[in-house]
């Protein structure tokens, strides 16, 4: 076996390593407490878009009823600590615990179906979900949404500023993305995976489709919901409209961009998502436009997403490692003795 084929494992954990402690200096690189402010979007999105790719990356299943989950997570903590008096830390494993009984309802009634019609259906129970929190006044406030909501706090520490909001939300993107690592690599993942490739085949090796789909959407709705919570206590103000279809298209996007079925990917994908809308505010009126061609482009010329820019060098770097050995009639080292 050569080196390269050595060194590969022993640099993942660096890699990882490496990219744990770039993301915990970051708020010290800031500089202003707006950038501060974006980190957080930035990490808040990631955390959404990692639960949203449990249920379009594994299980390939399009949903357009994500953002009502974090709509319910977030209303559930907002009205837990605002007319209750519960404390915020509380609200959080209540809000993932009411947004996956949601997804267990939803999920049970529309997974029996596949492609364009549970599409369909997820995108009616977001459009229920909104209409009640709407309407329901006594309880939600209805289109004033709920304000003065109390900020995270964990025991003395409380969660006021952007930096402090960062690095809760950092932790729980870090242990999603292990939780989504692990899962991958167990056989409950290796199920996800034979079912978005080829249900049929993966029912006839005795995998429960419905049950492997239905286990997906709930641990995504609560994921989702739990970071909804955390918006809440951090904007401090919720209305109807986080429910909206503008945030189920902008997380779907954010999975595309950065690779959907990846873990790293999502993350990425968030970043360029906040870091051109936030870039582009100098075009003014034609921001959008700007930024819509941006997505056509990235969709078009890197279907696999920004993670398969690296999966490209990666491949070429290979190529180019083999060629001076085939040059010289060797045998390659890469497939090392057999």
């Amino acid at each position: 076996m050569s080196t390269h084929s050595h060194g590969r494992p022993l640099a993942q954990p660096f890699a990882i390593g490496g990219g744990v402690a770039a993301l915990a200096v970051l708020p010290f690189l800031a500089g202003n407490a707006y950038l501060e402010h974006l980190l957080v979007l930035w990490m808040l999105y990631a955390l959404l878009a990692l639960s949203l790719n449990i249920v379009i990356g594994y299980l390939g299943e399009l949903t357009f009823g994500h953002a009502a989950f974090v709509g319910v997570g977030a209303y559930t903590s907002a009205i837990l600590s605002t007319q209750l008096g519960l404390p915020p830390l509380l609200g959080l494993p209540m809000a993932g615990l009411v947004a996956a009984m949601f997804g267990l309802v939803i999920g049970y009634a529309a997974l029996r179906v596949v492609g364009p019609q549970f599409a369909i259906l997820t995108l009616g129970f977001g459009a229920i979900l909104f209409t009640i929190t709407n309407h329901w006044v006594d309880l939600t406030r209805g289109p004033m949404g709920i304000s003065d909501i109390p900020p995270m706090a964990v025991g003395p520490l409380t969660f006021t500023a952007a930096r402090e909001t960062y690095y809760l939300v950092l932790v729980l993107v870090l242990a999603t993305a292990y939780l989504c690592h692990a899962l991958v690599s167990s056989r409950t993942g290796r199920a996800f995976l034979a079912v978005r490739e080829n249900a049929p085949l993966a029912a006839s090796l005795g995998i429960n489709v419905f049950h492997t789909k239905l286990l997906g959407f709930v641990a995504a709705t609560a994921i989702a919901g739990i970071g909804g919570a955390i918006y809440a206590h951090y904007i401090r103000v919720i209305t109807p409209d986080i429910m909206g279809v503008h945030n189920v298209a902008a997380l779907i996007i954010v999975v595309i961009i950065g690779g959907r079925g990846t873990i790293l990917g999502p993350i990425l994908g968030a970043l360029v998502y906040i870091g051109l809308l936030e870039s582009l505010r100098v075009a003014g009126p034609l921001r959008m436009v700007i930024f819509a061609a941006l997505l056509t482009g990235t969709v078009v010329f890197l279907p696999g997403g920004l993670v398969s820019l690296w999966q490209r060098w990666r491949n070429s770097h290979k190529a180019e490692n083999n060629l001076p050995a085939a040059a010289n009639g060797l045998p390659s080292t890469e497939g090392g003795a057999k």
